[in-house]
């Protein structure tokens, strides 16, 4: 299951749909982009740094997935609470206040909505965050109900990360607030410090601390989001309440309601994932964490890179659905999205091995966890390439400000996966047919395929088609080469290993590097010859980078 970052990914996007409102020129929405994309490369790249500390000091073991689940309750609280207002309600309501009346009035009333959504969450939080704590281990025994599984160890790690889902949710009111006020330096690192701390913590305190000093660096790196944004809200007079009697309160309760129930199935998806994956083994939650990670990347630097910057221009022709240069701009963003994701997520499927090797095969990462990571490598490749459908078309929905449909292909997704979950769980209770990581992992990639092909059925059916931009012509073009590609990277891959073998890191990487140039060599010349266009653009922007 794509997970991490991925909820700090959705958020980047779907605010970077706030930030083509009728004042804003180009430039200065290309550079608030830049700074996100900055600050979203940064948080992949430190995060992937993460992942690497985490298996050299505990593999894909029962203490790394102990820790991973005890990580899940605070990220899953924030996308369910502020995390799921961010885009939806908060964002829009802040901005209001920006503009159209006099400084100093926009101001205090500013100050007053921020004081007040941080009292009211504050006291929520600290109640529900008071019970968690209280009722660890209960709650350590339904994310941790494996037969082995550390239950105690879960329950410790949670008592410490819990409390961090009070500086988390405070840090998305800071960034809802400083986006709208288009302050986006304060808060484009929040996510590359927490990742940091972790890094930092697990380095120094390992020792004393084992997994626990995980726990403590993820509970540091919450606390350090927080006071990072502080300094940007200098000169807003915060006046804290409990005043939800607020029409900002209010605003930000009607715009949020409708999309709660999608988001709390969502949150619930991803629940009951990481618990049948405890269930299926003891590396179950960390080694899906370590495949989501390597997943990360295409998604960021491709899929996500790609929605956002077609974002702008889609949302100024929003309110012309079927309007030419509407349909242009999302056609163009599908073929370029799939002249690069297509090699990257066949590259990536034949590759598994040395690239999981070569990023986190070393101290207790042994090459047994190497082969198992790599088989739930391989069956989340297909989720990156549904996600490259889904993502353009999602924002394509949010252009035209149309974020019901989405939610409702969502629930609908969420809801098909959940019954093939129970399916499968069945037939393994009834000895009928073993349930694995990778059936678990392919049927989350199924429900993204779903919600790609029902996002496309009815976008494609709002908008009057795509007729006369070649998609499906580009599409038969790309897989052809693909494919060739990757019989290239994996006749190469074998012909290295034959000569160098696979158990060291040197190996690894040429493997990885050689391959991976081989097929890239063998897919430029395929573009080339099947008169791609899109490669002359690429070629137009690597010249510009």
């Amino acid at each position: 299951m794509i997970t991490s970052d991925t909820a700090t990914s959705q958020v980047d996007r779907d605010l970077q749909a706030q930030l083509t409102s009728a004042h804003d020129s180009p430039s200065s929405i290309a550079g608030a982009a830049t700074i996100i994309s900055i600050g979203n490369l940064s948080s992949r790249i430190v995060g992937l740094f993460r992942e690497v500390a985490k298996s050299f000091y505990f593999g894909n073991g029962i203490m790394a997935s102990a820790f991973q689940l005890a990580a899940n309750p605070p990220s899953q609280f924030y996308d369910l609470l502020i995390g799921g207002m961010l885009n939806s309600a908060l964002v829009p309501t802040f901005s209001g206040l920006v503009s159209d009346r006099a400084r100093d009035e926009r101001l205090a009333d500013f100050g007053r909505l921020l004081g007040a959504l941080i009292g009211l969450v504050s006291l929520f939080l600290l109640v529900l965050v008071g019970l968690l704590w209280i009722f660890a281990s209960g709650l350590a025994a339904v994310l941790a109900g494996g037969p082995d599984q550390d239950l105690p160890l879960v329950a410790t790690l949670l008592r410490i990360t819990i409390p961090a889902i009070i500086f988390m949710n405070l840090s998305g009111i800071l960034t809802a607030a400083l986006y709208a006020r288009r302050k986006f330096a304060f808060t484009a690192f929040t996510a590359t410090v927490y990742n940091l701390s972790m890094i930092v913590c697990v380095v120094l305190l390992e020792r004393r601390l084992s997994v626990s000093a995980l726990a403590v660096g993820m509970l540091l790196g919450s606390v350090l989001q927080v006071l990072m944004q502080l300094p940007g809200l200098r000169g807003i007079p915060i006046r804290l309440s409990l005043n939800w009697h607020h029409p900002g309160v209010g605003q930000i309760i009607r715009l949020f309601l409708p999309v709660a129930g999608g988001l709390a199935l969502a949150q619930l998806a991803a629940l009951v994932s990481y618990v049948l994956a405890g269930h299926i083994g003891a590396e179950g939650p960390a080694t899906m964490s370590y495949a989501a990670q390597v997943i990360q990347f295409p998604l960021g630097m491709i899929v996500v890179a790609v929605s956002s910057a077609i974002l702008p221009a889609l949302s100024m022709h929003g309110g012309q659905a079927s309007h030419e240069s509407f349909k242009n701009t999302l056609a163009q963003g599908l073929r370029l999205v799939w002249v690069l994701i297509m090699p990257a997520s066949i590259g990536l499927f034949v590759l598994a091995q040395p690239v999981v090797a070569l990023l986190f095969q070393r101290g207790a990462f042994t090459p047994a966890s190497t082969t198992y990571t790599a088989l739930a490598l391989r069956a989340a490749v297909p989720q990156l390439i549904f996600a490259a459908i889904d993502q353009p078309l999602i924002n394509a929905f949010y252009a035209q400000r149309d974020t019901r449909t989405p939610t409702v292909i969502g629930v609908l997704s969420t809801v098909s996966y959940l019954v093939l979950l129970g399916v499968l769980y069945t037939l393994s209770t009834r000895g009928l047919r073993e349930f694995t990581l990778t059936d678990l992992i392919l049927a989350n990639s199924l429900k993204t395929g779903l919600d790609a092909c029902l996002m496309s059925f009815f976008l494609l059916r709002k908008i009057g088609g795509l007729r006369g931009f070649d998609i499906a012509g580009l599409g038969l073009k790309v897989c052809a080469a693909s494919v060739l590609m990757g019989l290239v990277v994996w006749w190469v891959m074998a012909l290295i290993q034959d000569h160098v073998g696979s158990a060291q890191f040197t190996s690894n990487a040429l493997t990885a590097i050689i391959a991976a140039v081989a097929g890239l060599g063998v897919y430029l010349v395929c573009l080339t010859v099947l008169r791609v266009r899109e490669l002359t653009l690429l070629r137009g922007l690597l010249r510009r980078a």
